[in-house]
């Protein structure tokens, strides 16, 4: 695997990591996983979130490795908020930029709350995918 990306387990456990927070911050709602494979489509709608400080050159150069290591299998899902009417990216920033670009369907794990709310991660929400990365 190329250095830097992020292996389906880490993400697995990242996954775990972020329900617990969840549960923590928000007590009484409960989560659920679901799995699903986003159609480019749905990728353009996803609301992309601040994906913390990098420079762009470096995300790029990242991206670069993405995209060669797509080549070889790599499809490490990314994990979105999953709510009624929109899907907030939590994780995997790089990943779906690349996916997006290249016209391709990406794996997710979508992190599901019993009930609506409004989340902190809302406030970090830059436009959807298509908007900031479209062509």
């Amino acid at each position: 695997m190329v250095m830097g990306l992020v292996p389906e387990e880490e993400e697995d456990k990242l996954f775990k990591r972020l329900v617990d927070y969840y549960s923590k911050i928000y007590p009484g709602l409960k989560f659920s996983r679901k799995e699903v494979t986003l159609t480019v489509k749905e990728i353009g709608d996803i609301y992309y979130t601040y994906p913390g400080e990098e420079a762009e050159a470096t995300a790029a150069e990242k991206m670069r490795h993405i995209s060669q290591a797509i080549n070889g299998g790599y499809s490490t899902p990314v994990i979105l908020l999953k709510k009624k009417d929109r899907m907030v990216l939590l994780d995997g920033h790089r990943r779906i930029r690349v996916a997006f670009s290249q016209g391709l369907e990406w794996k997710a794990l979508l992190l599901v709350p019993s009930k609506d709310t409004l989340f902190g991660i809302e406030g970090m929400i830059l436009g959807k995918v298509k908007d900031l990365y479209g062509k």
